[in-house]
């Protein structure tokens, strides 16, 4: 009886040796996901007990991360009281071309080691479908929590169903904002077990997407412009910024509310469409900054930075895959950069490519990245190391201001489109009570002014009026006769560069579509000079 079993037992291992095994999982490499096909086999019988990291070998340019997988798949089959491998097994991963990092492939790959060592069966048998599998597993057999789980499953094809873990499942709902994927399910899970008995047929996985799902929103809501005191010709310039996606520098004393008024813009800016919701709420999560689940981006960002941060901070970076940085937090919505003057030459020098492309490219050995990065630039500095440059209390000398102004380069200087001076409230302007609902209204106008500009830059790739490339500009800002006239005069009396003609050009258009014009008459220009000619660091440089 006993060398009968012994028979039929090596017969059973033997079998194993002729069958193949092909799952999906899933990596985030940057911002992006890459479906993963895991193919497994067992090679040979083992004639000594091993481990079953000493009897796996992967191939497919898995990086150390991925071998470490293999310990936490052993402390999780051992607490499921799972024995060792009989046989030796080979799994590949592919494409072999693309670096395989991180912790996303725990739970496949445990998976499709039981079944080639014969412990479950393959998902064909009695599994209908295709499926994608991701999470990180511990010791204990639980399956955690991974970050870019949303941009793995927009991934997936029509009609696939993924398998992620217990917090994933709501942020890769969105899928279904993806058109033709209404017939993808989402299947969340806690444990390794409760995956196993599901490939067994003898435990079930509740669809996530059946019952519909509530989101809540990662952003605060912006501070109404209402709550502003004064400051009405900085108000002005923000919410041209707003409409026309025009770089912003507020220049002030300290106190005066450059801050409270850079947190309030992306309350005017445009609402965010559901394809852009998807799309921040994709690199946050890849960012791994959607700490629970249910939360996604449904209003626009605001990233401070302080003056400390590094180069790699604001614009990404790192030694393996580059991590996105504050720029791209920053995307569709607005960064602000707090005492711009004291920040490093050369991170300041760094957001020049950003803010004229868009994006941000990052080479590292063996990858280069490219990274969304459209924001609106708002910027504070003060007017001089004391900060009361103009007033009675003011300890600077004459040089110390200048030099201090020109810390800017001109290059960056010559990217912001619209400066601003601060000045410090009265004492009435301080007591007087704020008003209410101010950020509402002013979003109406901005909406409709972008709106106009959609239409005029219909099948251009052009999203604002600051973005129109520098010969194009008198294409698509059309004056009237009295509006040309004072404009050569503005620019002829200033003895603007080309570049400072473009911005007084743009920035008069997006005055023209705030007020419903058409064509850009003289007021739009007056109003614009303003900001554009005028300005202390324009007048310093």
């Amino acid at each position: 009886m006993a060398n009968r079993d012994q028979v039929q037992s090596t017969q059973k291992l033997k079998s194993l040796l002729t069958r193949d095994h092909t799952l999906n999982g899933g990596i985030l490499f940057g911002l992006d996901g890459y479906i993963i096909e895991i193919q497994a086999r067992a090679m040979e019988i083992l004639r000594l007990p091993t481990t079953w990291r000493g009897a796996t070998t992967i191939s497919g340019m898995a990086r150390g991360s991925v071998y470490e997988s293999l310990d936490r798949i052993s402390g999780a089959f051992s607490k499921l009281k799972i024995p060792n491998p009989q046989v030796s097994i080979l799994v590949n991963l592919a494409p072999p071309d693309l670096p395989k990092d991180g912790t996303w492939l725990d739970l496949p790959l445990a998976i499709i080691l039981l079944q080639a060592a014969g412990i479950l069966p393959d998902l064909a048998e009695h599994l209908e479908g295709d499926y994608i599998l991701l999470g990180e597993l511990g010791l204990h057999g639980e399956i955690r929590r991974v970050p870019g789980a949303l941009s793995i499953a927009f991934c997936a094809k029509p009609g696939q169903k993924l398998i992620v873990p217990a917090g994933n499942e709501k942020e890769a709902a969105l899928i279904l904002a993806k058109p033709g994927h209404a017939g993808c399910g989402v299947f969340p899970a806690s444990t390794l077990d409760e995956v196993i008995q599901y490939f067994r047929g003898t435990g079930k996985l509740e669809n996530a997407l059946k019952n519909g799902i509530q989101f809540e929103s990662l952003i605060e809501r912006a501070v109404d412009f209402g709550a502003i005191k004064g400051q009405n010709e900085a108000k002005e310039g923000a919410c041209i910024a707003a409409a026309g996606g025009h770089n912003l520098l507020l220049i002030g004393p300290p106190g005066e509310g450059k801050s409270l008024l850079a947190s309030a813009i992306p309350g005017i800016l445009p609402r965010l469409s559901d394809e852009e919701k998807v799309q921040l709420t994709r690199i946050y999560s890849a960012y791994g900054a959607l700490d629970r689940d249910g939360l996604a981006i449904t209003r626009r960002p605001m990233r401070s930075v302080h003056h400390t941060a590094s180069r790699q901070a604001l614009v990404g970076g790192g030694s393996k895959i580059p991590r996105p940085g504050e720029i791209t937090l920053a995307h569709l919505g607005v960064l602000f950069l707090d005492e711009i003057a004291e920040f490093s030459t050369a991170t300041l020098e760094s957001l020049r490519q950003p803010i004229e492309t868009g994006e941000i490219v990052i080479s590292r050995v063996g990858a280069t990245l490219s990274y969304p990065s459209r924001f609106t630039l708002v910027a504070a500095m003060n007017p001089c190391p004391c900060g009361y440059y103009g007033t009675d209390g003011c300890t600077c000398a004459v040089t110390e201001v200048r030099k201090y102004q020109k810390k800017l380069s001109g290059p960056i200087v010559d990217r912001i489109d619209l400066q601003v001076e601060l000045r410090r409230l009265s004492t009435e302007e301080r007591f007087a009570e704020p008003e209410k609902g101010v950020s509402p209204r002013l979003r109406a106008k901005v909406e409709l002014a972008r709106e106009r500009q959609e239409r005029r830059f219909s099948g251009q790739g052009i999203p604002f009026n600051a973005a129109i490339p520098g010969g194009k500009v008198m294409e698509y800002c059309s004056f009237d006769d009295g509006g040309l006239s004072y404009f050569k005069n503005t620019v002829h009396t200033n003895t603007l560069s080309t570049r400072s003609m473009d911005r007084l050009a743009k920035v008069s258009r997006t005055i023209a579509d705030l007020d419903g014009k058409d064509r850009v008459s003289d007021s739009h220009v007056l109003r614009a000079e303003k900001f554009v000619v005028g300005g202390m660091l324009r007048n310093q440089t």
